[in-house]
């Protein structure tokens, strides 16, 4: 497609094009080995469009990885509803996370804004906000399993924090492709701290 093909698109199929391209780029390149031009002409507008649209290639990423959460969250509330109980929404939690369903955003994408945070004050914010929602995932979840009694954390709120930081943990070892390191091994050693934390029969959570 041409510049002028995409320029004659309406705007939101154009930022969708470009947040397309960013997405496509960085993860082949890496946010370091990224320039706008090359988010340009793999989305086939001009360095300009995706200034007007972002205002810098940080800007660019990060509505990547929003745009990604939110396509992931439509998706996570899909199966969160039709799974039967607690448990089950739990190991669900899992699968996804560990990438056996689809991945959280990206994980390479997140490495790459983690970084980003540690320098700028917006990649900070997205990361605080995009964190908290998986955790608001969780955390409901959790919330569920105790009321029904199911689950017994001594504390429901830590709970939360050490399941999600351990994805966290797992997650980078993934990106990083560890050959220690695989979907189903992220998934089952999840599970097993999720079993300790929770007070689940560890053969009841896996199912």
């Amino acid at each position: 497609m041409s510049t002028t093909e995409l320029g004659a698109k309406a705007p939101e199929e154009r930022r969708k094009r470009i947040l397309e391209a960013t997405v496509a780029v960085i993860r082949e390149r890496g946010f370091a080995g990224t320039r706008v031009s090359d988010i340009a002409e793999s989305a086939g507008t001009s360095q300009g469009l995706v200034l007007y649209h972002f205002g810098s290639l940080a800007g660019a990423l990060t509505a990547a990885l929003t745009s990604l959460e939110d396509e992931f969250y439509v998706e996570v509330d899909q199966q969160l509803e039709s799974a039967s109980g607690p448990i089950e929404r739990l190991r669900l939690m899992g699968e996804l996370g560990s990438g056996q369903g689809p991945a959280v955003g990206d994980w390479r994408l997140w490495l790459e804004l983690w970084v980003r945070a540690l320098h700028d004050d917006d990649a900070r914010t997205a990361r605080e906000s995009l964190d908290r929602r998986w955790r608001a995932s969780l955390s409901d979840v959790i919330s569920e399993g105790v009321a029904q009694q199911l689950f017994t954390p001594s504390d429901a709120a830590d709970s939360v924090v050490r399941l999600a930081s351990l994805m966290d943990g797992l997650a980078i070892q993934l990106a990083l492709d560890d050959p220690g390191m695989s979907t189903h091994r992220f998934g089952q050693l999840w599970l097993e701290a999720a079993s300790l934390e929770l007070g689940i029969p560890l053969d009841t959570l896996r199912g």
